[in-house]
């Protein structure tokens, strides 16, 4: 609606200019004025949400073992130098492969707690009212994204480490079996 609204304030700005008549100067300049309205309400809406309100939404699941029930792991793929980290996660037994963390405007944090559970907290930009709605419908900022944070309760025998380390690791409890079966054969 707001860009129907600029159109027509342009069109009768440039209109009233060109035409000469009695008041046509005070109507070129209101139009020149919601004009500029219109491209400020434009500009504002665009960079800082003008218009919306910011609504969070919290989901809480029980968390397993990324790797194997019996090896209580919290596991991450470090990103670049290895300060960003991808969490890779299970929310149940059955679960095959675990989830990775949506990328996109996330902040993550790790915690010791005496349950294993993960609270996934998302803030959405919307619209404040219907007429904020049907002004900037048009740019489909509707339910976009703001901020996703995701927060990992893990109990105090868990170990948070890289998919790097989980391989290292898993490679020597396999030879530390063969070693055993070896010697118990001996």
């Amino acid at each position: 609606m707001i860009l129907l609204i600029l159109i027509v304030a342009a069109i009768m700005f440039i209109y009233f200019n060109i035409i000469p008549g009695k008041r046509h100067t005070f109507i070129a300049w209101l139009s020149l004025i919601v004009t500029i309205l219109c491209v400020v309400g434009i500009v504002e809406h665009d960079y800082n949400h003008w218009g919306m309100k910011t609504e969070t939404t919290s989901s809480t699941n029980n968390l397993v073992s990324s790797a194997t029930p019996r090896l209580p792991i919290l596991l991450y793929q470090p990103l670049g130098n290895g300060t960003e980290k991808v969490y890779l996660y299970k929310t149940g037994q059955l679960q095959k492969k675990p989830k990775s963390i949506k990328l996109d405007k996330v902040s993550t944090k790790v915690k010791r707690n005496s349950q294993p559970k993960v609270t996934i907290k998302t803030t959405r930009y919307t619209y404040s009212n219907t007429f904020n709605q049907i002004m900037f419908g048009v740019f489909g900022h509707d339910k976009e994204l703001k901020h996703r944070e995701y927060i990992f309760s893990i109990p105090s025998n868990w170990k948070v480490m890289s998919v790097n380390d989980a391989k290292q690791l898993q490679k020597q409890m396999m030879k530390k079996q063969q070693f055993l079966k070896q010697k118990s054969a001996q």
